[in-house]
């Protein structure tokens, strides 16, 4: 029995010690920015009559950016503090976000997606949109 203890104390031992020693607490070893210097965010805040399906829509619309825009950005879905949808969208420079909102005003697919959200959640002029120019 003392050789089984002193071998499970010997592997805890040697785990804790990886652990430890892997890295994970090292300064600076936190959360990635969520921009860069230079990157324009744009954050969309849109009340919505139907939350739900406002979501699942602009959820749809991320997926389809993804894949078919010629300029790629990231987008993240989120539901506001007050209820609204919000889309947080990250561009590589002011020219990146020209081109790929020019690509969205031409895309049929895009605008048809577009048109879905506004029947789920409203008047486009209740969507508001911020932009930032990261520093």
């Amino acid at each position: 029995m003392t050789v089984m203890k002193t071998t499970a104390c010997a592997l805890l031992s040697l785990l804790l010690s990886a652990t430890v020693f892997a890295g994970h607490h090292e300064k600076g070893e936190g959360p990635m920015l969520a921009a860069k210097p230079g990157q324009i965010v744009i954050v969309y805040h849109w009340p919505c009559a139907d939350a739900d399906k406002g979501l699942s829509l602009l959820k749809e619309m991320i997926a389809y950016e993804r894949d078919a825009s010629p300029y790629p950005y990231s987008a993240a879905p989120a539901i506001h503090a007050d209820g609204a949808v919000v889309s947080v969208d990250v561009h590589s420079s002011a020219e990146a976000m020209e081109k790929a909102v020019a690509w969205q005003g031409a895309d049929a697919t895009w605008q048809a997606q577009f048109a879905e959200m506004e029947a789920a959640c409203g008047s486009v002029d209740d969507l508001s949109t911020n932009v930032l120019t990261m520093q």
